[in-house]
């Protein structure tokens, strides 16, 4: 089963695409992040990747590398901020994309019963 640790490494590049995610966007994430969860985004952090002086790609690059390493429960809330904030960008991220096509594929086997009451 893929983890979200997994996804935000598959989904890393196609976020880091030009003009993906504004500025605010991600400074909103980084926020709600930095807010509701100090202990993955301390305020050090949050201003670390909130930086105006460092480019919006080299903050999202760092930010992305940081939730990577920082485990499971931090990608997650990521996905979650990611959601609130961006949703439109959320239902096209390559992950999601893999994960819906993967249901269809095991709607003949009966799996997605399964799979469902697993989530």
């Amino acid at each position: 089963k893929q983890t979200y640790c997994d996804r935000l490494v598959q989904d890393t590049p196609f976020l880091m695409g030009h003009g993906r995610l504004s500025e605010q966007q991600v400074d909103r994430i980084i926020l709600q992040l930095n807010r509701y969860y100090p202990q993955i985004l301390s305020n050090k952090d949050a201003e670390k990747f909130r930086n105006p002086k460092a480019s919006l790609r080299v903050r999202l690059c760092d930010l992305l590398g940081h939730l990577q390493r920082s485990g499971e429960r931090d990608c997650q809330e990521f996905y979650r901020a990611l959601y609130i904030h961006a949703q439109p960008l959320h239902s096209r991220l390559p992950s999601r994309l893999a994960l819906q096509n993967s249901d269809c594929t095991e709607l003949d086997s009966g799996t997605v019963g399964r799979e469902l009451s697993d989530r």
